[in-house]
């Protein structure tokens, strides 16, 4: 298995257990699990985090909607097969078992490669794992490699040693890219805890507000970089004052999604709800738009100002929630068989 495969699996399990409880699973984030705090959530990464998303998966298998984004997930019989395999050989059943997931970037993530994901679970085998990945990297001539850090053991590839993972215990899986891997062990093995991002606080602000009991979420702290950019980009101006951003995504029987911006001056917090508002009207009236039959997904959208605080509100009910899952499973269909718009075909698998 090459890396670039394991990358792929992670996504795909944690797609297939986001979706799988089929309404069957309660709310909620696991109690008092000190994981689950916002000091916990940040604890794993490094003080460079800049920015910071996070999947309650508990939450999101309580969705209505759950049955059919499986099948997004897992639309082929070849995917099941897969899957069924992966938890035949190493007893770790991701539709049940994954509980949450985080991850974090660094303001240059692209220039680094820098990452960290966390990965929640009711119990990971690590042994039993291992020994899965190991064998799937030996058939493609590569292999794992382990090294003591402490108490814990990274494990690698010999191709990709840059990519890191490690189990701090048998309910958390963590995984880092670029130079991340490491500092992370450090701070699960509280070798260094003054690098941690829980230390800096204006990203714990930002996760006490993004984070709560929402579905998903995220936060960022915009780089002086890309504000600069902004502002010489004409019409930008105002945009290139926010400073923050934090986002929350939550299903219930419909969608409720909320964008936050902490913007420089109340002004530009009124200009950006004005523009956004000026935006939503002149696209409900846009002939394609309403051709395209997405007015339903317009009409519950909202902006205002707040003082320094500019927010986006959207609100889908069960009808429109089902009509875009729809939408989305014509599409991945389309990119799976290679012929929708703008998609490659699919190459294919050795």
């Amino acid at each position: 298995m090459r890396i670039q495969d394991i990358r792929r699996t992670i996504v795909v399990v944690g797609l297939v257990a986001i979706s799988s409880c089929r309404g069957g699973c309660g709310r909620g984030g696991g109690g008092g699990d000190p994981a689950l705090t916002v000091q916990g959530r940040l604890a794993p990464f490094p003080a460079a985090a800049r920015v910071v998303v996070g999947v309650d998966v508990r939450q999101l298998r309580a969705s209505p909607s759950a049955a059919r984004i499986q099948q997004l997930a897992i639309e082929s019989q070849a995917d099941k097969n897969t899957l069924a395999e992966f938890q035949r050989r190493t007893g770790f059943d991701p539709i049940k078992q994954i509980t949450g997931l985080t991850v974090a970037f660094p303001e240059d993530a692209r220039g680094s490669g820098d990452f960290g994901l966390v990965l929640r679970a009711d119990r990971f085998d690590e042994t039993r794992l291992i020994a899965y990945v190991r064998d799937e990297l030996q058939k493609k001539d590569d292999d794992l490699v382990a090294t003591k850090r402490g108490r814990l053991t990274l494990w690698s590839s010999k191709r990709d040693p840059a990519l890191v993972g490690f189990f701090a215990d048998d309910r958390t899986f963590a995984l880092g890219a670029g130079g991340w891997g490491a500092r992370m062990a450090d701070l699960v093995d509280q070798t260094n805890p003054a690098d941690s991002a829980a230390t800096n606080l204006e990203l714990v602000r930002l996760v006490e507000r993004a984070a709560g009991t929402h579905a998903i979420w995220g936060t960022a702290i915009v780089p002086a970089e890309t504000r600069k950019n902004l502002a010489a980009q004409p019409g930008l101006a105002d945009a290139a004052t926010i400073g923050t951003l934090s986002a929350s995504i939550d299903f219930g029987k419909g969608l409720e999604a909320m964008l936050i911006a902490d913007v420089a001056t109340a002004d530009a917090a009124r200009s950006l709800a004005t523009k956004v508002t000026e935006s939503l009207r002149d696209a409900k009236r846009n002939p394609q738009v309403l051709m395209l039959g997405l007015g339903p997904y317009l009409g519950g959208v909202s902006a205002r100002a707040a003082d320094k605080t500019f927010e986006v509100r959207a609100t889908l009910g069960p009808e429109a929630v089902d009509d875009l899952v729809t939408r989305l499973s014509a599409m991945v269909s389309l990119a799976r068989a290679g012929t929708a718009p703008g998609f490659a075909p699919p190459t294919p698998r050795p």
